[in-house]
């Protein structure tokens, strides 16, 4: 099994976050969500709410991005029940820019010096 990684190529700027990765991965990933469409879209049902909270509010207190409005809508599921949806819309500041396309630079020669 000789799986070669692809680079994440996102077709929009909606990142759902789920209970499978941790707050790390999530704010690896929104910074290549970032670099590419300059704002994301946190959607996090339930449980993940946490999740979308925590990613956010870390962004932004490092100067990654500015949050632009967070939004709650209940969700009803076709098996019955609701669960909250929190939305969380980021805008990548211009500092913040420099400093993803600084480390997905490292993070991609560090990649390539491994093979």
């Amino acid at each position: 099994m000789n799986q070669q990684k692809q680079p994440l190529d996102p077709e929009n700027a909606v990142l759902n976050i789920s209970l499978k990765k941790s707050s790390g991965q999530f704010i690896f990933l929104s910074k290549i969500f970032l670099n590419k469409f300059g704002k994301v879209d946190l959607h996090g049902l339930g449980e993940a709410t946490k999740t979308v909270a925590s990613v956010a509010e870390t962004l932004q207190r490092k100067q990654y991005v500015t949050i632009k409005k967070i939004e709650t809508q209940t969700y009803t599921p076709d098996q019955g029940g609701k669960k909250i949806k929190l939305i969380a819309q980021l805008e990548v500041t211009e500092e913040g820019k420099k400093m993803i396309e600084n480390e997905l630079t490292k993070k991609k020669e560090e990649q390539q010096s491994d093979w």
